[in-house]
């Protein structure tokens, strides 16, 4: 009787660890006040520093959503690229958008651009305008009828989903427009280089291509590689955008204890 009680509570604390562990798995971690900062290279040369923020969480017509934001600037000493960009995406848990706000500048011109996802009215709520130019505004409502990603949240996406073995096509909304997305995730891990630190780490590898141009130009084939814990950190890119194969790399971080 002894020996049936403790073979009875082995197992429940086997399959409640198993369990435990698959769900840990599952989950991503918003982690509010994460702060990653990448260099873009082009070859030998830097073109500039992407910085990605997850700021804190807000309400959006009752909907509890993740204030997160992207920053591009080019490298000043560039003639050829002048870019400073800030994107505020609003993203629900399961990291499909509810607000993008664009500010842009290219080129010395500015531009301001705004996104809302009215699932419930199932449109698409948009306001573009030229800073210097007021004459290019345009004030529009396009259908919602179908599950979109904008240009942020498939960030997120692909790291709340890097670990699973499986293929999508997505739905990707940018600049007023729809393209595909080609996703492979996958469940093999391969170790890379990381500049942050002497040596390498595992990660998570996906690959795919885009059908659509987003932003700087971001179109073609990809690849990119992710932290295996928790908060799933994009840890290096490989990507086509305006001027070429630019490469990816995190070179700074803040709320992120990586495990090397």
């Amino acid at each position: 009787m002894k020996n049936h009680f403790i073979i009875t509570v082995f197992f429940v604390i086997f399959f409640a660890s198993t369990v435990i562990g698959q769900d840990n798995k599952e989950i991503f971690k918003w982690q509010i006040g994460e702060e990653l900062t990448y260099k873009v290279s082009w070859g030998f040369i830097r073109l500039g520093t992407l910085q990605l923020s997850i700021l804190d969480t807000v309400q959006i017509d009752g909907m509890k959503a993740y204030h997160t934001r992207l920053s591009i600037d080019s490298n000043p000493w560039l003639f050829f690229v002048n870019m400073h960009s800030t994107f505020n995406s609003y993203l629900l848990e399961n990291s499909y958008p509810l607000l993008l706000i664009c500010e842009e500048e290219i080129d010395n011109e500015e531009y301001h651009s705004r996104y809302e996802f009215d699932y419930e009215n199932s449109e698409i709520i948009v306001h573009h305008e030229g800073i210097e130019n007021p004459d290019k505004t345009i004030d529009k409502s396009l259908p919602l009828n179908k599950k979109l990603q904008d240009g942020m949240s498939i960030i997120y996406y692909a790291r709340a989903n890097c670990y699973r073995e499986k293929s999508e096509h997505l739905v990707v909304f940018y600049a007023a427009q729809e393209g595909t997305l080609e996703i492979k995730f996958s469940s093999q891990t391969e170790s890379i280089e990381v500049s942050f630190t002497d040596g390498n780490m595992s990660a998570y590898y996906i690959n795919g291509e885009a059908h659509f141009k987003a932003i700087a130009g971001f179109g073609g084939n990809y690849e990119g590689w992710f932290s295996l814990d928790e908060q799933r950190v994009p840890l290096a890119a490989r990507m086509e955008v305006f001027v070429g194969s630019v490469y990816l790399e995190l070179e700074e971080y803040r709320n992120w204890h990586p495990d090397y």
